[in-house]
């Protein structure tokens, strides 16, 4: 009787599991005879330690770009409250009548 493909594709499946389980157990054997768990967390302790640091070092560099993004904003809502003051027709209107005085028209 002939195999058919999903069969071969269970067997195959069962095996890959089986060498995974044989990877995993050999792993942990190994872990075991190097000693302490601390070992192995040391390097990671240092990586989380470093990225902290980095990450506070952008947290600052990031408050001091909203901050310089605030007062730019500030600025420019002060140039166009001064641009639309300047531009209302009463203002226009007292501008051009005293240009009007001062050339003698």
């Amino acid at each position: 009787m002939a195999e058919t493909e999903g069969a071969r594709t269970r067997r195959a499946g069962t095996r890959a599991q089986g060498a995974m389980r044989a990877v995993a157990e050999r792993a942990r054997g190994l872990w075991n005879r190097r000693g302490s768990a601390r070992t192995p967390e040391q390097p990671w302790k240092q990586r989380v330690e470093a990225l902290e640091a980095r990450l506070r070092h952008v947290e600052s560099e990031l408050e001091g770009l909203q901050d310089a993004v605030h007062r730019q904003a500030v600025r420019q809502h002060e140039d166009v409250e001064d641009m639309r003051r300047r531009l209302a027709p009463n203002h226009i209107a007292r501008a051009l009548s005293d240009d009007a005085r001062r050339r003698g028209l």
